[in-house]
C-alpha cells in the first residue's frame, strides 16, 4: 500500500476528533517547515516560507469552517475569532518575513492541540467500559 493510499485510508476512517488533531498536526508541521526555511541561505527560502505559511493558513481555515457554531456555542465563536486572528497574523508574518509572528501562531496551535488531545483522551476513557463490553460481546441489543 502506498503512503498516499494509507493516508487517505487513515483520514477516511478517522473520528471527527482524530481529524481535528490531524489538522492541528498538519498546521504545526507547516509552520515548523516555514521556520526551518528561515535558516536556509538560498533565494528559494522565500518561496518555501510562503508556501508553508499558505498551507498552514489553509489548514487553519479548514479548522474554522468545520466549526459547528450552533452546537459549539460560545467556544466555537471564540475559536472562530482565534482562527481568524491566526490566519491574519500569518499573512502579516509572510509579508514581513516575521519569524516571531510564526512562532506565536505555532505556540497557539500547539496549546490548542494539547487541549484537544486532553479532551480526546477523556472521551476515550469515558467510552472505555462500553468498548470493552462490546469487545467481550456482553451488551445485548433488544428491539
Amino acid at each position: 500500500m502506498s503512503v498516499r493510499k494509507y493516508q487517505e485510508s487513515h483520514v477516511s476512517t478517522a473520528s471527527p476528533m482524530e481529524l481535528v488533531m490531524m489538522l492541528y498536526d498538519e498546521a504545526i508541521k507547516s509552520l515548523d517547515k516555514a521556520e526551518s526555511a528561515f535558516g536556509i541561505n538560498d533565494p528559494s527560502r522565500i518561496e518555501q516560507i510562503g508556501n508553508n505559511l499558505l498551507h498552514a493558513q489553509d489548514v487553519i481555515t479548514e479548522l474554522a469552517v468545520s466549526l459547528d457554531m450552533e452546537k459549539g456555542g460560545e467556544i466555537a465563536h471564540q475559536l472562530q475569532r482565534l482562527y481568524d486572528f491566526m490566519v491574519h497574523h500569518l499573512s502579516k508574518a509572510d509579508v514581513s518575513k516575521d519569524l516571531k509572528g510564526i512562532k506565536e501562531v505555532r505556540k497557539m496551535l500547539s496549546d490548542l492541540r494539547e487541549a484537544w488531545g486532553a479532551v480526546a483522551q477523556k472521551e476515550v476513557v469515558a467510552n472505555e467500559p462500553a468498548r470493552e463490553a462490546m469487545a467481550n460481546n456482553t451488551i445485548s441489543v433488544t428491539g
